[in-house]
């Protein structure tokens, strides 16, 4: 692997981590406030249930079509493919998590 495949990933994930949806357009970001909304929701009512990374998981479950919804708008964009976001999925739901757990969503 050349040391600009390797560079190719973190520059992608920099890129939808820091810039992502309030730089893109319309649907992206649209997309990616549904997601988040629906993640925040799922979140606090499981939490009040149980242990925050058993409330974490039990919502991504449950907003998995609105998550595969995102990242599908986001591989639609012209300086990404599939596999840019395929790449960058694991960061980004890495990121949500720490979001929900640190934040209580």
């Amino acid at each position: 692997m050349t040391p600009a495949s390797l560079a190719s990933p973190l520059l992608l994930a920099t890129m939808l981590l820091v810039c992502g949806p309030a730089h893109a357009g319309g649907e992206t970001e649209m997309r990616h406030g549904g997601w988040r909304d629906c993640l925040s929701r799922n979140f606090r009512i499981q939490a009040a249930l149980t242990d925050p990374d058993l409330a974490a998981d039990a919502a991504f479950r449950a907003c998995r079509g609105a998550e595969d919804a995102y990242l599908a708008a986001l591989a639609r964009s012209p300086l990404l493919d599939d596999d840019d976001v395929a790449r960058a999925r694991p960061m980004l739901a890495g990121r949500i998590r720490a979001w929900l757990v640190g934040s209580r969503g």
